[in-house]
């Protein structure tokens, strides 16, 4: 027996669909109901985030060497477990009422874990050299102003934690090179 392949072509696929268009409508029409009817059921998730460039020192090298240690990547790790620990997620928490209300309250320990869940920290590297050149902030929230809110207090802890970190490698370089 020899077998014949055929290839479909346009023409018989459209001859398909017209003597079988009530199921695909039917598909059709209650796939679209589905989608609807879960858009009223899903509640709407806003994300906010934020953009910090890292700027390289202006100084060349050859003339300053600088006293501040520049793994970026060393001190983001840093950062972000200072910035993300449990006491100042607690605090920020605390200030913007987050989390809060509903059926049954929450313990500490499940609001900052909830928080950690809607925080995301991403760095951003260039594509030629592989260098981080900024790193993103993120926060999803049920509310677009939550949102804001806290991504920008999440900005200004990690702008604060860099700027501490700085003057603290400074101070301690500073302490050695006098004795």
């Amino acid at each position: 027996l020899e077998e014949k392949t055929q290839e479909l072509d346009f023409q018989r696929y459209l001859d398909i669909v017209r003597r079988r268009h009530l199921p695909f409508l039917a598909c059709l029409f209650f796939g679209w109901v589905i989608v609807w009817a879960s858009s009223w059921f899903l509640q709407a998730r806003y994300k906010s985030t934020t953009l910090i460039l890292v700027e390289e020192p202006t100084m060349p090298r050859n003339y300053v060497v600088p006293n501040v240690n520049d793994d970026l990547q060393v001190r983001m790790e840093s950062m972000e477990q200072q910035v993300l620990s449990r006491t100042r997620l607690l605090l920020t928490i605390d200030k913007l009422h987050l989390y809060a209300g509903g059926r049954h309250a929450l313990t500490p320990d499940e609001k900052v874990a909830r928080m950690r869940k809607d925080i995301s920290v991403d760095l951003v590297r260039d594509a030629q050299n592989g260098a981080i050149t900024a790193f993103k902030i993120s926060y999803s929230a049920p509310e677009p102003r939550v949102a804001q809110e806290v991504t920008s207090e999440l900005t200004g802890l990690f702008i604060d934690e860099s700027a501490r970190v700085r003057e603290q490698e400074s101070e301690s370089t500073t302490e050695f090179m006098k004795n």
